[in-house]
């Protein structure tokens, strides 16, 4: 059995907002900014003072920070950017008798306590003066949303004395430790937990990844069952009935979306891009390298939320967390996937068969496999009560 690692920093650090940058991108100060009907600093405030006893803000103007009744601590070091707010937090930690600072920018409106804590508990057992997240960023790490100890102030100030603003340089100059982005990922999404907001695009691109997904039913059957004809006429139903509507298509192999030999698929296929976006007029196709089999809500809310669709239709991911419904023939399976469910009921919002004597205990539809089916018309309608009442409780 592995033995706890020792405590080497028994004090929690001391909590630091960054707010002393000019926002001139943003063209106001973003920490003002309203995200999800609150102030992204007050957002940051919260996952600070759930991880750590007491929290200061970095700020050059303290009129702006009143209301949070929390002390402000102006820059030493005028124009510098976040080096010299991470400076004269640890100064101040120095004064309170605290380790080290847990500085967090005011432009991380998703940043969780969770991730916080993340970082204060490696700071606790790790030497290394610099204790930092990894993420899909740029540089692989994220410097403003990190621990510093007080042992970092003398390079820091050598930083600040030669002009070196660049806090991923500090991280180059002390003993850094990273918290792996596996234990990251498992208390959230790193894309959306170190979202910055430096423009109003940024913003409203946060906003939308973290706004209600539309309604999202998955169409389900065995191989040769009549899944994607089904799809297909979901999609023109809907769209008939004056929907928007988007579909995903999960396929269980590597596919090629792109014909062998043309200038996109060689971009992607022999020059190794990382993503390529073919366009075109009236239409636009992303292929996209992706680790492991993707998340169909994660889909949703990164390629298809916040973009005016009413209903989306994934044929395919019989175990994803959507409601399902489910084509099974008799003359082709002998049983449905729905008998396979434990909490089967709870999932789906029908089943269409050729069976007329199969029960259960969700809506049963038979397949009618006329021009106009009948069936379709059914389905249509409980898609668009489905629709209709997101719609209701959203408003």
């Amino acid at each position: 059995m592995s033995q706890p690692s020792p405590i080497v920093r028994p004090l929690p650090p001391l909590g630091v907002i960054l707010a002393g940058g000019a926002s001139r991108r943003f063209g106001a100060p973003k920490a003002l900014a309203v995200v999800g009907g609150r102030r992204i600093v007050d957002r940051v405030l919260d996952a600070l003072a759930a991880a750590v006893p007491e929290v200061v803000v970095s700020a050059n103007d303290a009129a702006l920070y009143d209301d949070l009744d929390l002390t402000v601590v102006p820059d030493r070091y005028a124009d510098i950017g976040p080096l010299a707010g991470i400076h004269v937090g640890l100064l101040h930690a120095v004064d309170r008798g605290w380790p080290g600072a847990l500085v967090v920018a005011c432009d991380l409106p998703y940043v969780t306590a969770d991730v916080l804590r993340l970082v204060v508990r490696r700071a606790s057992v790790s030497p290394a003066e610099a204790i930092v997240p990894e993420s899909h960023g740029r540089h692989g790490t994220e410097p403003l949303c990190a621990f510093y100890s007080v042992e970092c102030i003398p390079v820091v100030e050598a930083m600040l004395a030669e002009g070196e603003r660049r806090a991923h340089t500090l991280l180059e100059r002390v003993r850094t430790d990273r918290v792996p982005l596996a234990d990251i990922q498992a208390v959230g999404d790193p894309r959306l937990l170190f979202h910055n907001v430096n423009t109003v695009s940024d913003l409203d691109e946060g906003e939308r990844r973290t706004g209600p997904l539309p309604p999202v039913v998955s169409v389900i059957g065995r191989k040769n069952s009549g899944k994607t004809r089904l799809m297909v006429a979901l999609l023109r139903e809907m769209r008939r009935r004056g929907f928007r509507v988007a579909s995903i298509k999960h396929g269980h192999h590597a596919f090629e979306a792109d014909e062998k030999g043309r200038d996109s698929w060689r971009h992607f296929n022999e020059g190794q891009a990382e993503a390529t976006l073919m366009a075109g007029e009236g239409k636009i196709a992303l292929v996209m390298r992706m680790e492991g089999e993707p998340d169909p809500e994660r889909l949703v809310r990164d390629f298809l939320a916040g973009r005016g669709y009413d209903l989306v239709l994934v044929e395919g991911y019989k175990r994803g967390p959507f409601p399902k419904i489910e084509i099974w023939r008799r003359a082709v399976h002998d049983h449905p996937l729905y008998e396979e469910f434990s909490d089967g009921a709870d999932q789906y919002l029908a089943i269409v068969t050729d069976d007329d004597r199969f029960r259960a205990d969700v809506p049963v539809v038979l397949l009618d496999e006329d021009d106009t089916p009948s069936h379709i018309d059914r389905l249509g309608g409980m898609l668009q009560n489905l629709v209709l009442g997101q719609r209701g409780r959203a408003g």
